[in-house]
């Protein structure tokens, strides 16, 4: 297994300063004797603020030395890929997934062993953490796999590596075969340009290649090569192969503009990884390496957009003087230079480019994808979550139909509010409607009332605000989301934007709202739970505690025996409340009958107990507050 990569002082200096810069969003200078190193770092350093994905994870570090002694390890290993791919002309992203046991650990392995050099494949064939009792090299331990990883055979972590082509670098993910992970294999299809997807041909295709296939398309990927694995097993039989060729290509009518290759391989031994194999002579496609090397380039909106991060003073740059106030940011795609004019979302106002910053760089024209400064002939209403472009091409709107990769742990119910991020803007949203939920295996719709983690559905989201954006068939930054738990802030779900919804279908439906939509927007069922006057205090805890839970109440004293008590009451219910509703003996019968299921009545009347009683009982209601849900 592959072991910690130790930092020199230098490096070790490095992160952390990174870290505070990204944290603090502070000037900051590392010392360093070498210039070429120097660079490296301050570049790094530069595209911390902004764009928004740096090259590391930067984390914060307290101040204690021991620990910013205990950096993180994958912060290390990212600083050294990132170090390794720097300023080289190609370099092409790859995940490869599949099935549990497909070999994609074992293929991973055995494409960096294949592309070193003598020495160090010597040096690895003599290490013992890399070789099996047999002597013979474990290729999986190749891949970055942990040691615990290792005991059990499988991948949970995403791990990175990177080894040269002909033509091209390539940095690979390595990402976990089991549905319960399926949360960090979509992370990695993220920024990935080509999946290579791991076919055992001893099982052929499982559910778990069809759900891998289905996310890496969801997640943007068009370039897939379809390695079918393991054709030792079957003697190189051809016909094993065309049979599962024609499965991936009947699998692969539901998804348009996919560009495909189909390569036959045996990971373990090395057969047509890096050279055309001799076992099967009947292929005459090139081997897996070839094949990657040949991948045409992801289609990329040219069109130009630019998100914004955060505006500066131009004097806060090296080497400028005047003080005018510079938009930065990163530029998704498309030309910009000076002279330039822009339109600016969402004040619908125009301007004129004078000076663009690369980093720290005065330029005059920028492609593609860059973190940028800008300064505009004019002052305009500009600031983070502001999207500009060349021309007025983007849709306004508060309610939208998207898919939705469902990540979390828990499930997803209609009416609940997260936070959507879209481009650098961050808004309410609540998934107001989940129209059908798609079976990964099949492809079929079918009902949902709620998603659970991994699903994939088609929704309707509503936002708080307007909100400019896009379809994601036309731009991917800008025509995908992200989810997040209000509460925690965790990452919930991915989603590709799929069309605006006109706030003309709202004005069509005029009906009465019920109070089961009311419930549904809540999340909840009505419920009423029970006391008598004088138990204030035992009202008061309860409502604390499940108002804790994340549960919609309201508190109330009646008599209940009035018809006008019970009308108000019956408006709390029907607006799907739980109500807790201190009463007299005689109203405790009256406002039950106001509830039609007793299931939803939980009586705490005339209850007079000791504190380890009265924390038996809350925990009884918490197991009754949930059959609500």
């Amino acid at each position: 297994m592959s072991q910690p990569i130790q930092l020199n002082t230098v490096e070790k200096e490095a992160i952390y300063r990174m870290r505070e810069l990204f944290a603090l969003q502070k000037e900051v200078s590392i010392a360093t004797e070498v210039s070429e190193e120097q660079e490296f770092i301050t570049t790094l350093a530069e595209q911390a603020l902004y764009p928004e994905k740096p090259q590391l994870c930067f984390q914060k570090v307290e101040e204690n030395l021991e620990e910013q002694a205990a950096f993180r390890q994958d912060d290390t290993e990212r600083f050294h890929l990132a170090k390794k791919l720097h300023n080289r002309p190609c370099v092409r992203r790859l995940i490869t997934c599949g099935g549990v046991d497909d070999g994609k650990s074992t293929l991973i392995g055995r494409l960096l062993y294949d592309t070193m050099g003598k020495q160090e494949q010597e040096s690895i064939a003599k290490n013992q953490v890399y070789l099996r009792k047999d002597g013979s090299i474990d290729y999986a331990l190749l891949a970055g796999m942990t040691e615990e990883e290792a005991k059990q055979g499988i991948t949970v972590q995403v791990s990175y590596s990177t080894f040269e082509g002909k033509s091209c670098s390539f940095l690979m993910a390595d990402v976990p075969g089991h549905e319960e992970y399926t949360r960090n294999m979509a992370y990695a299809a993220l920024d990935s340009d080509t999946a290579i997807i791991m076919i055992a041909a001893n099982k052929g295709i499982v559910p778990q290649t069809r759900r891998h296939t289905k996310i890496c398309y969801f997640m943007g990927i068009r370039n897939m090569i379809f390695a079918v694995n393991k054709m030792d097993m079957t003697g190189y039989d051809r016909n094993v192969f065309d049979m599962i060729l024609k499965e991936i290509r009947q699998m692969m009518q539901e998804y348009p503009g996919c560009h495909i290759q189909i390569v036959p391989v045996a990971a373990k031994s090395g057969v047509n990884i890096i050279q055309a194999a001799s076992e099967m002579p009947w292929h005459q496609n090139g081997s897996l390496l070839e094949l990657l090397e040949q991948m045409p380039q992801s289609k990329k909106d040219d069109r130009f957009y630019f998100l914004t991060q955060r505006i500066c003073k131009s004097s806060q740059i090296k080497g400028a003087v005047i003080k005018k106030r510079v938009i930065q940011g990163e530029m998704v795609s498309g030309t910009l230079q000076t002279g330039d004019e822009i339109f600016v979302y969402p004040t619908n106002q125009c301007a004129k480019v004078t000076k663009l910053y690369l980093l720290d760089k005065d330029t005059e024209m920028v492609n593609g994808k860059n973190p940028l400064g800008i300064e505009l002939d004019r002052e305009l209403d500009i600031a983070r979550g502001s999207v500009l472009t060349k021309t007025d091409i983007l849709s306004s709107t508060d309610c939208i139909e998207a898919d939705i990769l469902w990540t979390s742990d828990n499930r997803l119910t209609q009416g609940k509010r997260y936070l959507a991020k879209i481009g650098t803007d961050i808004v309410n949203a609540a998934v107001t409607k989940i129209h059908y939920q798609v079976d990964v295996n099949t492809g079929d719709h079918r009902y949902a009332e709620y998603l659970t983690k991994n699903a994939l559905a088609r929704c309707e989201l509503c936002f708080s605000k307007q909100v400019y954006l896009t379809a994601e068939k036309e731009n991917r930054t800008l025509g995908t989301l992200k989810l997040f738990e209000r509460e925690t802030g965790l990452l919930a779900a991915y989603g590709n934007i799929i069309q605006t919804i006109s706030g003309e279908v709202w004005k069509e439906n005029c009906k009465e709202v019920t109070a089961a939509e009311r419930e549904m927007a809540l999340g909840q069922k009505a419920g009423l739970i029970l006391f008598l006057h004088d138990e204030e205090n035992y009202a008061n805890c309860v409502e604390r505690y499940l108002l804790g839970m994340g549960f919609h109440t309201m508190q109330l004293m009646a008599e209940g025996t009035d018809e006008k008590e019970r009308i108000y009451i019956r408006k709390f219910l029907d607006a799907g409340m739980i109500l807790l509703l201190r009463t007299t003996p005689e109203g405790i019968g009256m406002a039950e009958n106001l509830i039609g299921e007793q299931d939803r009545i939980f009586s705490f009347a005339g209850s007079c107990m000791e504190k380890e009683e009265f924390s038996n009982s809350l925990k009884q209601i918490k197991q009754w507050a949930s059959s609500l849900l």
